[in-house]
C-alpha cells in the first residue's frame, strides 16, 4: 500500500486530546493561553488513540452531522499574508458569506472579523510575524452557548444594525481550507456532532493576543473524552476545497455545534512540508 492509498483508506488511528481535568460542579472554567500554553490551566496530554474515518466517503449534512465538505475554487490564488491584506481579506469573506448563503438559504450573512491564518509548527518562519496561528490541538467549539448568544447578539444588533426579533433562526459557522499541497501533516479533524453528549461538553475560556486589540478573552467549548465519539477528515485537501462546519445554531433540532481539532496524520511522509490553512466565521440569519 502505498502512503496515498494510506491516507485514503477507510480509517486512521491517532491521539485526540481530550481535556483531562474537567474542575469539580462550581469550579473555577479552565483557562487555554494560546500564545503561552504553560499557563494554561486545561490540561489536555496525553491524548486519547481515535478512530478518525475518511469523510471523503460520507454524505454528510449540516443539520445532521454538522459538517460538510464543499468544492469552491476562490478567486484568491495567494494566501500568504492574508490577514494584513486588506483588499484579498474583503474578497474571501464576501466568498464565505456566499458559500453560506448557498448552503443553508440563510436570508443574510455578517462577517465575524477576517480570514485566520494558521499553521503548522514546523512552519516557524510563517508564524513569526502572527499571533495565534498555530492549529488548536484540543478537541474545541469555537463558543457556548452564552458567549454565541453574546456574538450573535453584538453583531445583529451593534455591527450590522439588524433587530435579532426580525430572525427565527442564527446559526454560527466556520470555513476551513488548506492552502498548502496535499499530504498534510495534521489535518483537521470533525466530529459528527451526534455523537457527543451534553456532559461531554465544558466551558473553557480562551486567552488569546489579536492584532490591533491586544488581550481577547472568550468562552469556548472543549470535550472530555468519549468513546462512542466518530471523528472524520478529509485526507490529501485540495485549495478548492473547504470544509463548512457548524459552531452553533439557535435551533436545537439541528445538529447544535461540531467538535473539531488538528491532529497528526500517521499516515504523512516524514518531512512533509507543514500544513497551512485559512478559516472564516460567519454568521448566518434566517427568516
Amino acid at each position: 500500500m502505498t502512503d496515498h492509498d494510506a491516507r485514503n483508506s477507510a480509517a486512521v488511528t491517532a491521539a485526540i486530546n481530550y481535556v483531562r481535568n474537567p474542575p469539580p460542579a462550581g469550579g473555577d472554567k479552565l483557562l487555554f493561553v494560546t500564545e503561552k500554553e504553560e499557563a494554561s490551566t486545561m490540561q489536555c496530554l496525553p491524548g486519547r488513540q481515535m478512530r478518525i474515518r475518511n469523510g471523503r466517503n460520507l454524505s454528510t449534512s449540516l443539520d445532521r452531522e454538522g459538517f460538510r465538505l464543499l468544492c469552491h475554487p476562490s478567486a484568491i490564488s495567494q494566501f500568504d499574508g492574508i490577514e494584513f491584506d486588506a483588499g484579498a481579506n474583503a474578497i474571501y469573506m464576501q466568498e464565505m458569506e456566499a458559500i453560506v448563503r448557498e448552503a443553508t438559504g440563510a436570508a443574510q450573512t455578517i462577517q465575524l472579523g477576517g480570514v485566520k491564518q494558521r499553521f503548522s509548527e514546523t512552519a516557524t518562519a510563517a508564524l513569526a510575524p502572527l499571533l495565534n496561528a498555530r492549529p488548536a490541538r484540543y478537541p474545541h467549539a469555537d463558543n457556548t452557548d452564552t458567549s454565541s448568544r453574546e456574538q450573535i447578539e453584538f453583531f445583529v444588533e451593534h455591527v450590522a444594525g439588524l433587530k435579532l426579533q426580525d430572525f427565527a433562526r442564527c446559526a454560527l459557522f466556520n470555513l476551513w481550507r488548506c492552502v498548502s499541497p496535499p499530504p498534510q501533516d495534521c489535518p483537521l479533524a470533525v466530529c459528527d456532532a451526534r455523537s457527543v453528549a451534553a456532559e461531554d461538553e465544558l466551558a473553557v475560556t480562551a486567552v488569546t493576543e489579536v492584532h490591533g486589540i491586544g488581550e481577547v478573552r472568550h468562552d469556548t467549548t472543549s470535550f472530555t473524552y468519549n468513546p462512542n465519539h466518530k471523528w472524520y477528515y478529509f485526507p490529501d485537501m485540495q485549495a478548492d476545497e473547504v470544509i463548512l462546519f457548524k459552531t452553533h445554531d439557535t435551533d436545537s433540532r439541528r445538529a447544535r455545534r461540531v467538535a473539531h481539532t488538528a491532529f497528526d496524520d500517521p499516515g504523512c511522509p516524514p518531512g512533509t512540508h507543514p500544513r497551512a490553512s485559512v478559516e472564516a466565521r460567519i454568521l448566518a440569519l434566517f427568516d
